[in-house]
């Protein structure tokens, strides 16, 4: 199974230059992020080249909790030609989140078992 980075909200349709924040661990993750400016975190999933790996149940998944609490994520599960070939979950945050810290905890699960975790602090400042 390979982590993937999401680019697109399938929520709102969103790009990855209108407010997305990432929180990959290496990745590029913004340190300050204008508050109650709309936003959004996605991860996903695909099997590996063998074609292992379980994406229809719950056990695949990426999960987020802000300021130590968990948040709804919008999960999407891509077929073609009948096979599952990717599942997404992304957590579309519309109006924002207000000026001051904000904690982000990330976890990655694939069957059941946690591979990838993140905790990044972001700081959101009025504009």
């Amino acid at each position: 199974m390979a982590a993937l980075v999401v680019t697109v909200s399938p929520a709102n349709g969103m790009s990855d230059k209108e407010g997305r924040i990432e929180i990959f661990p290496g990745g590029p993750t913004t340190s300050m992020y204008p508050a109650d400016a709309p936003f959004w975190v996605g991860y996903g999933f695909a099997p590996d080249a063998a074609g292992g790996g379980e994406l229809e149940g719950e056990g695949t998944r990426f999960e987020l909790e802000v300021d130590g609490v968990g948040v709804q994520m919008v999960t999407a599960l891509h077929e073609q030609e009948g096979l599952s070939v990717r599942k997404t979950n992304v957590a579309d945050f519309p109006d924002g989140l207000p000026a001051g810290w904000h904690d982000f905890s990330g976890r990655w699960y694939d069957a059941g078992r946690l591979i990838l975790s993140s905790r990044v602090s972001i700081q959101f400042v009025e504009r």
